[in-house]
Protein backbone atom coordinates (compact mmCIF):
# COMPACT_ATOMS: atom_id res chain seq x y z
CA UNK A 1 0.00 0.00 0.00
CA UNK A 2 1.31 3.46 -0.87
CA UNK A 3 0.44 6.89 0.37
CA UNK A 4 1.37 10.29 -1.01
CA UNK A 5 1.46 11.86 2.45
CA UNK A 6 3.24 11.14 5.70
CA UNK A 7 0.53 8.89 7.15
CA UNK A 8 -2.73 7.24 6.08
CA UNK A 9 -5.89 9.23 6.77
CA UNK A 10 -8.75 7.77 8.78
CA UNK A 11 -11.82 6.99 6.68
CA UNK A 12 -14.03 8.54 9.32
CA UNK A 13 -12.19 11.79 10.01
CA UNK A 14 -9.91 12.54 7.10
CA UNK A 15 -7.46 14.30 9.47
CA UNK A 16 -3.66 13.84 9.49
CA UNK A 17 -0.42 15.32 10.68
CA UNK A 18 2.09 16.09 7.95
CA UNK A 19 5.51 17.62 7.53
CA UNK A 20 5.94 21.20 6.36
CA UNK A 21 6.38 22.12 2.73
CA UNK A 22 9.75 23.43 1.59
CA UNK A 23 8.16 26.27 -0.34
CA UNK A 24 9.24 29.76 0.67
CA UNK A 25 6.63 32.16 2.13
CA UNK A 26 6.65 34.16 -1.12
CA UNK A 27 5.72 31.11 -3.21
CA UNK A 28 3.22 29.74 -0.71
CA UNK A 29 -0.18 29.60 -2.53
CA UNK A 30 -2.13 29.61 0.76
CA UNK A 31 -0.60 32.70 2.37
CA UNK A 32 -2.79 35.14 0.46
CA UNK A 33 -5.92 33.53 1.93
CA UNK A 34 -4.77 33.49 5.57
CA UNK A 35 -6.93 36.41 6.68
CA UNK A 36 -10.10 34.92 5.16
CA UNK A 37 -9.32 31.47 6.53
CA UNK A 38 -8.74 32.83 10.01
CA UNK A 39 -12.17 34.44 9.89
CA UNK A 40 -13.77 31.19 8.68
CA UNK A 41 -12.22 28.86 11.24
CA UNK A 42 -12.48 31.09 14.30
CA UNK A 43 -16.23 30.79 14.09
CA UNK A 44 -19.02 30.82 16.63
CA UNK A 45 -20.89 27.73 17.87
CA UNK A 46 -23.29 26.14 15.33
CA UNK A 47 -26.88 27.33 15.28
CA UNK A 48 -29.71 25.16 16.55
CA UNK A 49 -32.61 23.82 14.46
CA UNK A 50 -30.83 24.51 11.18
CA UNK A 51 -30.97 20.93 9.90
CA UNK A 52 -28.54 19.67 7.26
CA UNK A 53 -26.86 22.43 5.29
CA UNK A 54 -26.92 22.21 1.50
CA UNK A 55 -23.80 21.15 -0.34
CA UNK A 56 -23.33 24.51 -2.07
CA UNK A 57 -23.57 26.28 1.30
CA UNK A 58 -20.78 24.17 2.76
CA UNK A 59 -18.45 23.88 -0.22
CA UNK A 60 -18.65 27.18 -2.05
CA UNK A 61 -16.39 28.20 -4.91
CA UNK A 62 -13.70 29.33 -2.44
CA UNK A 63 -13.62 26.13 -0.39
CA UNK A 64 -10.35 24.91 -1.94
CA UNK A 65 -9.02 28.22 -3.19
CA UNK A 66 -5.25 27.92 -3.29
CA UNK A 67 -5.56 24.30 -2.21
CA UNK A 68 -3.60 22.57 -4.94
CA UNK A 69 -0.85 20.16 -3.97
CA UNK A 70 0.31 18.55 -0.75
CA UNK A 71 2.06 20.24 2.14
CA UNK A 72 1.81 22.57 5.10
CA UNK A 73 1.85 26.32 5.71
CA UNK A 74 1.86 28.30 8.96
CA UNK A 75 0.90 31.97 9.22
CA UNK A 76 1.61 33.91 12.42
CA UNK A 77 -0.86 36.77 12.75
CA UNK A 78 0.41 39.74 14.70
CA UNK A 79 -3.03 41.27 14.89
CA UNK A 80 -4.97 39.33 17.52
CA UNK A 81 -1.86 37.28 18.38
CA UNK A 82 -3.09 34.17 16.54
CA UNK A 83 -1.30 31.44 14.61
CA UNK A 84 -3.03 29.76 11.68
CA UNK A 85 -1.71 26.48 10.28
CA UNK A 86 -2.95 24.83 7.11
CA UNK A 87 -2.20 21.29 6.00
CA UNK A 88 -3.44 19.34 3.02
CA UNK A 89 -2.71 16.14 1.17
CA UNK A 90 -4.00 13.09 -0.68
CA UNK A 91 -4.00 9.63 0.90
CA UNK A 92 -4.43 6.33 -0.92
CA UNK A 93 -5.34 2.84 0.18
CA UNK A 94 -6.58 -0.55 -0.98
CA UNK A 95 -9.39 -0.85 -3.49
CA UNK A 96 -8.51 2.44 -5.14
CA UNK A 97 -9.31 4.37 -1.95
CA UNK A 98 -8.36 8.05 -2.25
CA UNK A 99 -8.89 10.92 0.16
CA UNK A 100 -8.12 14.52 -0.62
CA UNK A 101 -8.16 16.47 2.64
CA UNK A 102 -7.31 19.86 4.10
CA UNK A 103 -7.12 21.12 7.67
CA UNK A 104 -6.98 24.65 9.04
CA UNK A 105 -6.18 25.32 12.69
CA UNK A 106 -6.14 28.69 14.42
CA UNK A 107 -5.00 29.32 18.00
CA UNK A 108 -4.62 32.51 19.99
CA UNK A 109 -1.24 32.84 21.67
CA UNK A 110 -2.85 33.19 25.10
CA UNK A 111 -4.62 29.83 24.67
CA UNK A 112 -8.03 31.29 25.47
CA UNK A 113 -9.56 30.54 22.10
CA UNK A 114 -8.94 28.31 19.13
CA UNK A 115 -10.65 26.45 16.32
CA UNK A 116 -10.00 23.67 13.84
CA UNK A 117 -11.60 22.63 10.58
CA UNK A 118 -11.03 19.55 8.40
CA UNK A 119 -12.58 19.00 4.97
CA UNK A 120 -12.32 15.94 2.75
CA UNK A 121 -13.35 14.26 -0.47
CA UNK A 122 -13.11 10.45 -0.66
CA UNK A 123 -13.82 7.70 -3.16
CA UNK A 124 -12.80 4.17 -4.19
CA UNK A 125 -13.19 1.76 -7.08
CA UNK A 126 -16.52 0.40 -5.81
CA UNK A 127 -18.12 3.73 -6.71
CA UNK A 128 -18.24 4.98 -3.12
CA UNK A 129 -18.04 8.78 -2.81
CA UNK A 130 -17.89 10.96 0.30
CA UNK A 131 -17.78 14.68 1.01
CA UNK A 132 -17.49 16.05 4.54
CA UNK A 133 -16.11 18.37 7.16
CA UNK A 134 -15.48 18.58 10.91
CA UNK A 135 -15.31 21.80 12.92
CA UNK A 136 -14.51 22.39 16.58
CA UNK A 137 -13.55 25.32 18.73
CA UNK A 138 -13.58 27.18 22.03
CA UNK A 139 -13.44 30.86 22.94
CA UNK A 140 -12.66 33.27 25.75
CA UNK A 141 -16.34 33.40 26.74
CA UNK A 142 -16.15 29.76 27.84
CA UNK A 143 -18.10 28.32 24.90
CA UNK A 144 -16.99 25.08 23.26
CA UNK A 145 -18.44 23.21 20.29
CA UNK A 146 -18.00 20.75 17.45
CA UNK A 147 -19.90 20.04 14.27
CA UNK A 148 -19.72 17.41 11.50
CA UNK A 149 -21.35 17.20 8.08
CA UNK A 150 -21.20 14.26 5.67
CA UNK A 151 -22.63 13.36 2.29
CA UNK A 152 -22.08 9.87 0.86
CA UNK A 153 -23.04 7.93 -2.26
CA UNK A 154 -22.81 4.19 -2.89
CA UNK A 155 -24.51 1.30 -4.65
CA UNK A 156 -25.84 -1.67 -2.67
CA UNK A 157 -23.60 -4.65 -3.46
CA UNK A 158 -26.55 -7.08 -3.39
CA UNK A 159 -29.46 -5.18 -4.94
CA UNK A 160 -27.51 -2.68 -7.01
CA UNK A 161 -29.78 0.15 -5.82
CA UNK A 162 -28.04 3.52 -5.62
CA UNK A 163 -28.13 5.26 -2.26
CA UNK A 164 -27.24 8.81 -1.16
CA UNK A 165 -27.09 9.90 2.47
CA UNK A 166 -26.65 13.29 4.14
CA UNK A 167 -26.05 13.81 7.85
CA UNK A 168 -25.10 16.49 10.35
CA UNK A 169 -24.14 16.25 14.03
CA UNK A 170 -23.86 19.42 16.15
CA UNK A 171 -23.00 20.00 19.80
CA UNK A 172 -22.30 23.09 21.90
CA UNK A 173 -21.86 24.02 25.57
CA UNK A 174 -21.60 27.45 27.16
CA UNK A 175 -19.66 28.70 30.17
CA UNK A 176 -22.54 27.76 32.51
CA UNK A 177 -22.50 24.13 31.27
CA UNK A 178 -25.76 24.49 29.35
CA UNK A 179 -25.45 22.17 26.38
CA UNK A 180 -27.40 20.86 23.40
CA UNK A 181 -26.92 18.37 20.58
CA UNK A 182 -28.67 17.62 17.30
CA UNK A 183 -28.22 14.70 14.91
CA UNK A 184 -29.88 14.95 11.50
CA UNK A 185 -29.90 12.42 8.67
CA UNK A 186 -31.52 11.85 5.28
CA UNK A 187 -31.27 8.69 3.16
CA UNK A 188 -32.42 8.64 -0.45
CA UNK A 189 -32.68 5.57 -2.70
CA UNK A 190 -32.88 5.39 -6.49
CA UNK A 191 -36.04 3.24 -6.24
CA UNK A 192 -37.87 6.14 -4.55
CA UNK A 193 -37.54 5.14 -0.89
CA UNK A 194 -36.62 7.88 1.57
CA UNK A 195 -35.78 7.89 5.30
CA UNK A 196 -35.30 11.05 7.35
CA UNK A 197 -34.90 11.73 11.04
CA UNK A 198 -33.45 13.82 13.84
CA UNK A 199 -32.47 13.41 17.48
CA UNK A 200 -32.21 16.47 19.72
CA UNK A 201 -31.27 16.86 23.36
CA UNK A 202 -30.37 19.58 25.82
CA UNK A 203 -29.33 19.94 29.44
CA UNK A 204 -29.21 22.79 31.93
CA UNK A 205 -27.91 21.79 35.35
CA UNK A 206 -30.40 19.06 36.38
CA UNK A 207 -33.06 19.82 33.79
CA UNK A 208 -32.94 17.94 30.50
CA UNK A 209 -35.03 17.28 27.40
CA UNK A 210 -34.97 14.95 24.39
CA UNK A 211 -36.78 14.89 21.08
CA UNK A 212 -36.83 12.44 18.17
CA UNK A 213 -38.75 12.31 14.94
CA UNK A 214 -38.57 10.27 11.81
CA UNK A 215 -40.31 9.46 8.55
CA UNK A 216 -40.18 6.74 5.93
CA UNK A 217 -41.49 6.83 2.36
CA UNK A 218 -41.72 3.58 0.41
CA UNK A 219 -41.58 5.29 -2.98
CA UNK A 220 -45.06 4.06 -3.89
CA UNK A 221 -47.20 6.49 -1.87
CA UNK A 222 -47.16 4.92 1.61
CA UNK A 223 -45.59 6.81 4.51
CA UNK A 224 -44.76 6.44 8.21
CA UNK A 225 -44.11 9.52 10.36
CA UNK A 226 -43.56 9.73 14.12
CA UNK A 227 -42.30 11.92 16.98
CA UNK A 228 -41.27 11.24 20.56
CA UNK A 229 -40.51 13.97 23.12
CA UNK A 230 -39.77 13.83 26.83
CA UNK A 231 -38.19 15.94 29.57
CA UNK A 232 -37.26 15.95 33.25
CA UNK A 233 -36.95 18.79 35.75
CA UNK A 234 -34.19 17.33 37.92
CA UNK A 235 -36.42 16.77 40.94
CA UNK A 236 -37.85 13.44 39.77
CA UNK A 237 -40.73 14.63 37.59
CA UNK A 238 -40.76 13.52 33.95
CA UNK A 239 -43.24 14.10 31.13
CA UNK A 240 -43.60 13.62 27.41
CA UNK A 241 -45.77 12.91 24.39
CA UNK A 242 -45.52 10.96 21.15
CA UNK A 243 -47.54 10.30 18.02
CA UNK A 244 -47.40 8.14 14.93
CA UNK A 245 -49.05 8.47 11.53
CA UNK A 246 -49.27 5.77 8.87
CA UNK A 247 -50.79 6.41 5.46
CA UNK A 248 -51.27 3.97 2.58
CA UNK A 249 -51.10 4.74 -1.12
CA UNK A 250 -54.91 4.46 -1.40
CA UNK A 251 -55.68 7.00 1.35
CA UNK A 252 -56.36 4.75 4.32
CA UNK A 253 -54.28 4.97 7.46
CA UNK A 254 -53.88 5.03 11.21
CA UNK A 255 -52.89 7.65 13.77
CA UNK A 256 -52.01 7.12 17.41
CA UNK A 257 -50.42 9.00 20.27
CA UNK A 258 -49.77 9.25 23.99
CA UNK A 259 -49.26 12.03 26.52
CA UNK A 260 -47.76 11.01 29.86
CA UNK A 261 -46.34 12.29 33.13
CA UNK A 262 -44.51 10.65 36.05
CA UNK A 263 -44.31 12.53 39.35
CA UNK A 264 -41.38 12.55 41.73
CA UNK A 265 -43.34 10.13 43.93
CA UNK A 266 -43.54 7.64 41.02
CA UNK A 267 -47.22 8.19 40.29
CA UNK A 268 -47.91 7.88 36.55
CA UNK A 269 -50.64 9.45 34.44
CA UNK A 270 -51.18 8.89 30.71
CA UNK A 271 -53.70 9.43 27.96
CA UNK A 272 -53.58 7.37 24.74
CA UNK A 273 -55.58 7.90 21.57
CA UNK A 274 -55.95 6.41 18.13
CA UNK A 275 -57.67 6.87 14.77
CA UNK A 276 -58.39 4.37 12.00
CA UNK A 277 -59.06 6.10 8.67
CA UNK A 278 -60.89 4.54 5.71
CA UNK A 279 -60.50 5.80 2.13
CA UNK A 280 -64.20 6.79 2.09
CA UNK A 281 -63.71 9.33 4.92
CA UNK A 282 -64.96 7.15 7.77
CA UNK A 283 -62.82 7.62 10.90
CA UNK A 284 -62.93 5.56 14.06
CA UNK A 285 -61.60 7.53 17.07
CA UNK A 286 -60.81 5.87 20.36
CA UNK A 287 -58.73 6.37 23.49
CA UNK A 288 -58.46 6.22 27.25
CA UNK A 289 -56.55 7.65 30.19
CA UNK A 290 -55.43 6.47 33.60
CA UNK A 291 -57.81 9.01 35.18
CA UNK A 292 -60.84 7.12 33.84
CA UNK A 293 -61.46 8.77 30.47
CA UNK A 294 -62.57 6.48 27.65
CA UNK A 295 -64.08 7.02 24.21
CA UNK A 296 -64.75 5.08 21.01
CA UNK A 297 -66.74 6.62 18.18
CA UNK A 298 -66.95 6.62 14.39
CA UNK A 299 -67.44 9.80 12.37
CA UNK A 300 -67.25 10.94 8.75
CA UNK A 301 -64.92 13.88 8.25
CA UNK A 302 -62.21 15.31 6.08
CA UNK A 303 -58.99 13.61 7.16
CA UNK A 304 -55.68 15.45 7.32
CA UNK A 305 -52.36 13.80 6.60
CA UNK A 306 -49.04 15.60 6.44
CA UNK A 307 -48.58 16.18 2.70
CA UNK A 308 -44.94 17.29 2.81
CA UNK A 309 -42.97 15.09 0.44
CA UNK A 310 -39.18 14.59 0.18
CA UNK A 311 -37.01 15.32 -2.84
CA UNK A 312 -37.08 12.88 -5.74
CA UNK A 313 -33.97 10.85 -6.60
CA UNK A 314 -33.13 13.14 -9.51
CA UNK A 315 -33.58 16.25 -7.36
CA UNK A 316 -31.28 14.69 -4.78
CA UNK A 317 -28.57 14.07 -7.36
CA UNK A 318 -28.95 17.59 -8.76
CA UNK A 319 -28.37 19.00 -5.26
CA UNK A 320 -25.20 16.90 -4.81
CA UNK A 321 -23.22 17.77 -7.92
CA UNK A 322 -19.91 18.20 -6.12
CA UNK A 323 -20.23 14.80 -4.44
CA UNK A 324 -21.14 13.06 -7.68
CA UNK A 325 -18.22 14.67 -9.54
CA UNK A 326 -15.60 12.93 -7.38
CA UNK A 327 -13.75 10.23 -9.36
CA UNK A 328 -10.86 7.83 -8.77
CA UNK A 329 -7.72 8.59 -10.79
CA UNK A 330 -4.58 6.53 -11.20
CA UNK A 331 -1.78 7.14 -8.74
CA UNK A 332 0.99 9.36 -10.07
CA UNK A 333 4.51 8.10 -10.55
CA UNK A 334 6.74 8.65 -7.51
CA UNK A 335 9.10 10.79 -9.57
CA UNK A 336 6.36 12.88 -11.16
CA UNK A 337 6.32 16.42 -9.77
CA UNK A 338 2.95 17.29 -11.29
CA UNK A 339 0.99 17.91 -8.07
CA UNK A 340 -2.29 18.03 -9.99
CA UNK A 341 -2.03 14.24 -10.32
CA UNK A 342 -2.14 13.95 -6.55
CA UNK A 343 -5.72 15.16 -6.52
CA UNK A 344 -9.10 13.63 -7.08
CA UNK A 345 -10.22 14.60 -10.56
CA UNK A 346 -13.15 17.03 -10.58
CA UNK A 347 -15.39 16.96 -13.65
Amino acid sequence: MKTTSASMASRTTGANSHGASKRSPKSNPWRANARRLRTQTRSKPPKRDTGIAKEDEIFDSRAHEGAEGVGEATEAQGRGHATTTRKRGVDRGEGGYQSRWSTTKSDDDDGRSGSSETRWEKCDLSGYKELGFEKSGFNAEGETWWETWRETYCRDEYTGVEHLERSADKWARDAESKEWQEKWWERYYADGKVERGVEKSGREVRQAWWEKWGEQHDGKGATLKWTDKWAENGTGTRWGDKWEERMSAIGSGRKSGETWRVGKDGERWSRTWGEVISPNGSVRKFGQSTSGEKWDTTVTERVYFDQNTPSTWQETLDASKKLMSIEVIEEADDNDDDVDKFMLRKS
